[in-house]
């Protein structure tokens, strides 16, 4: 296929994901994914056989829509990612009635055979990692949640994006961690899963609206660093 026509069908593709209710879109080659710190040293990576590149979805997750980050019982476990996984279903029946592309819905964890979706996100040109370990976008900053597809068509690599949130910024991000997660200077997970953890052991009970009464229990997982982010508001 030619780069003309790989871009124009990467568009195209783009376009449609925008329509069906996703903030932002974009492709990258797989083997591109593959060369990202993350996906090197995790190893041996199970690659359905015949894809060839990478669809990535993006979901604003606004300030003023706390809930959609809210995980509570039900499948899907946040209404974010429900929302998003009813994108990625509706765009795989597309890619294959409309373009007789084969697409294969990427698991949201890597232990089941998903990718590694922030560093996917950086080759799809969707943003940059941050100082906050978190997937800076122009528009959103980091305040998106991703999900993705890979297809076995060549599409357009979405390649770096010239952007640097982080380089004079005070690191509001840093100083909000409730648990200084990044207090040696660099992230420090197991800081951050104390927090979670926390989050965990006391969940909050929201209002049912079919039964009316506050019996679904759901928890509001820390987004300090997130939130504190200045980039796009």
């Amino acid at each position: 296929m030619q780069r003309q026509d790989r871009e124009q069908l990467s568009d195209r593709i783009i376009r449609k994901a925008l329509s069906l209710g996703a903030s932002l879109a974009g492709t990258a080659a797989i083997r591109s994914i593959q060369c990202t710190p993350s996906h090197r040293s995790a190893g041996d990576l199970k690659w359905p056989e015949g894809a060839r590149f990478a669809v990535i979805l993006a979901l604003h997750h606004p300030r003023k829509e706390p809930s959609l980050d809210w995980w509570d019982q039900r499948a899907g476990k946040t209404p974010g990612n429900r929302k998003l996984t009813r994108i990625v279903g509706a765009l795989g029946e597309w890619l294959k009635g409309e373009l007789a592309v084969t697409a294969f819905p990427v698991p949201y964890w890597v232990e089941d055979g998903g990718i590694f979706l922030k560093e996917a996100g950086v080759s799809a040109g969707l943003g940059v990692i941050g100082r906050n370990n978190l997937l800076i976008t122009p528009r959103f900053g980091p305040r998106v949640r991703l999900r993705g597809l890979l297809v076995d068509v060549d599409l357009q690599d979405g390649g770096g994006l010239e952007f640097d949130p982080c380089g004079a910024c005070p690191a509001p991000c840093r100083q909000a961690c409730p648990e200084q997660a990044f207090g040696s200077g660099s992230y420090e997970r197991s800081r951050c899963r104390r927090q979670l953890e926390k989050d965990q052991r006391n969940p909050y009970r929201i209002l049912d609206i079919g039964s009316m009464t506050y019996s679904i229990e759901c928890i509001k997982y820390c987004r300090a660093c997130e939130l504190a982010c200045p980039v796009a508001g």
